[in-house]
């Protein structure tokens, strides 16, 4: 054990003689949101196998697990790793370190005071979020800030080569305000509403999330020592991702009042998805070169990079696969694209930013990584609760839709008022029975809060990674 403990207020404030005390800040806050946003993913689960279980309902919980998760947890994990790459790649210290605390402080209360408002049933009901309007304008206004700290930071920098990370942190971070004003347009009709509610909730998870995540995990495998497989490749897989984003959520729409171009677009634009996952893992594996181990043992970096990417193409599939109108039309609705949402937050965006975390950690705070077992355990954990969500929700959405169809078809009946039982209670056993393996991704998102947690304080002592902006260049103490 380490020879004293961290107090875990101290790591928050931030030593004013620290530069990483901004990432290390991000990334503490972030926990909370982690583990709330996966107890209340747990609740919903139960939710929509049980309706009468739990008071608040689905919708509600919904969104405040979206709320958790996707701001909470990811982007403050994201900004925090964005804020620990920049000084790095660039050669330059963070600009305005007050101004990134700032928004640090904007978007978890905003988000905090969000749970609690959309519990009490004040929201507005979009989608995923649904923060009424006077939350909208601190959340973008939280949202703008590492973006801007982000660009000036590239601006004043005194490394003339642009690495890999830099454009996936920066598209990333100028992609958050950006995606979440255009879902918070006002005066649109209600179809054009419907449809930006959409295409935030999964545009928003991949420009915003996955993305720059991918970029800082390039980082986080290159830096220890591995050269990077290919640049082309890398780009190949930026560009994927960016023009990916946003199409499988338009694509539950397809067969709604929506124009016929718009479901073709939506099947073709989302192919760009699974594409750039499957470049992103070729490029980590090619990098790897079968480097799986460390001396003694696997590597948590390598390990929980490849089960997020691994993942995450198996979740980018089946989103695609969903998105060609025909399929599109018979599966809107259904828990198919619940297992989608799903498998982004409880999964892969976890293991991902847990992939660069684990390699941060040890370098800015001079705290060794807990313990490689609870990483495994985790990493297990995640995969096998995460997919098993997203295999008994894809089912449970195809016997769905193919039970509206047959009724409709046959006239045998029609899924609304007292039919509804009816069409719906072969896929509720099987959203029953992914409360279980819901549990264990649950599980395996604690294991991951456990271990920076316990890294953060209780984490042997060893070397700390000193960052000498002033002069351009980093060493170790």
């Amino acid at each position: 054990m380490a020879d004293t403990a961290t107090d875990i207020r101290t790591l928050i404030r931030g030593d004013r003689a620290q530069p990483d005390r901004a990432a290390v800040a991000h990334i503490v806050v972030s926990l909370g949101f982690l583990a709330a946003g996966s107890l209340a993913a747990l609740a919903g689960l139960l939710s929509m196998a049980f309706p009468a279980f739990i008071p608040l309902g689905y919708g509600l919980i919904r969104a405040i697990t979206m709320l958790a998760l996707l701001v909470g947890f990811a982007t403050l994990s994201v900004v925090g790793g964005a804020y620990y790459v920049l000084p790095r790649l660039t050669g330059a210290p963070l600009w305005n370190e007050r101004l990134a605390g700032l928004g640090l402080v904007v978007i978890s209360i905003t988000t905090a005071l969000g749970i609690v408002v959309v519990g009490a049933g004040f929201g507005d009901g979009g989608e995923p979020l649904a923060l009424p309007w006077w939350l909208d304008l601190p959340m973008l206004a939280g949202l703008a800030i590492p973006s801007l700290v982000a660009l000036q930071t590239v601006r004043h920098r005194t490394e003339k080569r642009i690495f890999v990370t830099i454009p996936y942190v920066l598209i990333g971070l100028v992609a958050m305000p950006i995606l979440y004003l255009a879902n918070n347009l006002p005066g649109l009709t209600s179809l054009a509403s419907t449809l930006g509610d959409l295409w935030f909730s999964s545009a928003y998870p991949i420009a915003a999330i996955v993305l720059p995540v991918i970029g800082i995990v390039y980082y986080a495998v290159v830096k220890d020592g591995r050269p990077l497989a290919g640049r082309q490749l890398a780009s190949v897989g930026l560009w994927s991702l960016l023009f990916g984003a946003g199409w499988f959520g338009v694509a539950q729409l397809a067969g709604g009042p929506v124009p016929s171009w718009l479901g073709a677009v939506a099947a073709a634009g989302g192919l760009a998805f699974p594409v750039g996952m499957i470049v992103s893992t070729a490029c980590l594996v090619a990098t790897l070169e079968g480097s799986w181990r460390g001396e003694e043992e696997t590597d948590p970096v390598v390990m929980t990079a490849l089960a997020g990417t691994g993942l995450g193409v198996f979740v980018a599939i089946l989103a695609a696969l969903a998105g060609f109108r025909s399929a599109a039309t018979l599966l809107a609705f259904t828990p198919y694209w619940e297992a989608i949402s799903y498998g982004l937050v409880l999964g892969v965006i976890p293991l991902l930013i847990a992939s660069w975390t684990y390699q941060a950690l040890p370098r800015i705070t001079g705290r060794r990584i807990i313990s490689t077992d609870a990483v495994r355990r985790q990493v297990r954990l995640t995969l096998l609760g995460t997919g098993g969500v997203v295999l008994l929700l894809v089912i449970a959405g195809l016997v769905t839709g193919y039970s509206w169809a047959g009724g409709a078809f046959t006239g045998t009946f029609a899924a609304v008022g007292d039919a509804w039982e009816v069409a719906t209670g072969p896929s509720r056993v099987l959203v029953g029975i992914a409360v279980v393996p819901g549990l264990v991704a649950v599980l395996g998102n604690l294991g991951l809060a456990s271990v920076i947690f316990g890294t953060l304080t209780q984490g042997q002592v060893g070397p700390q990674e000193v960052l000498v902006t002033a002069m351009g260049a980093e060493g170790d103490s």
